[in-house]
């Protein structure tokens, strides 16, 4: 008698922890707690679908705290393996599509490098308001490879090598500028109504900054771009 009792009992009891097992992992996918996350990876079937998804958010989520601040935050990077695989080379490794891209970008002719170098150069000493185009430098000081987005009416691509820079003559508008700097998301709206430098640093650096200056059209202007005033002393 005892035996038969105890049979749908356990049975009961298992189908109850089933359920709380299933509901825990539907419920894992809405979750924004980055160490609850972790621990259903660590112990998820190697099979498990949700596994690739979960990497993903954490890597969200650590570089969401990065970007607010917090002192014991640290970037990680966009691509899941790098959470297998946390080494400096890989951080720094762009994926083999883009970095095929990169070198095609870079590759012009000497029609085409003559063509650019003549068009950026009249954008430089044509000082007419009344032009429709601009300027855009990005100086790229990190230690990786980036391929600059840039959309609006049009759509550009501009590869600038790492500790380098590289320029582009647009036309007036509005453009979003996107990318990937060191597996690092980057995103920008601006308005070219003007000639700019864009300056970008590390990640680990720079957090979701950027420099951005005018281009002054005067080529051999010797003053510096930055020059910090004192304030005058008042007599006494």
């Amino acid at each position: 008698m005892m035996k038969k009792n105890l049979f749908p009992l356990l049975f009961f009891s298992l189908l109850i922890f089933s359920c709380t097992a299933n509901e825990h992992a539907a419920n894992i996918l809405n979750s924004t707690n980055i160490s609850e996350i972790e621990e259903y990876i660590s112990k998820a079937h190697p099979e498990d679908p949700k596994k690739k998804i979960l990497k993903q958010r954490v890597i969200a989520l650590k570089n969401a705290e990065w970007t607010k601040g917090r002192k014991d935050a640290k970037p990680m990077a966009a691509r899941p393996i790098i959470l297998e695989m946390p080494s400096k080379s890989a951080f720094r490794k762009n994926p083999a599509e883009s970095e095929a891209l990169f070198k095609k970008l870079l590759a012009e002719t000497p029609e085409r490098h003559k063509e650019k170098t003549t068009k950026l150069l009249n954008a430089i000493f044509n000082q007419d308001i009344n032009s429709n185009e601009a300027i855009l430098l990005l100086k790229n000081n990190s230690d990786c490879n980036m391929i600059l987005e840039i959309s609006g009416k049009r759509f550009y691509n501009l590869a600038v090598p790492a500790k380098s820079e590289n320029s582009i003559v647009l036309e007036k508008d509005n453009y979003t500028l996107s990318g990937s700097l060191c597996d690092v998301s980057y995103k920008s709206e601006k308005n070219f109504n003007k000639s700019i430098v864009i300056i970008l640093g590390n990640p680990e650096n720079v957090i979701n900054k950027e420099v951005t200056k005018d281009i002054n059209p005067i080529v051999n202007d010797k003053k510096k771009t930055t020059k910090k005033v004192l304030p005058k002393k008042k007599n006494k």
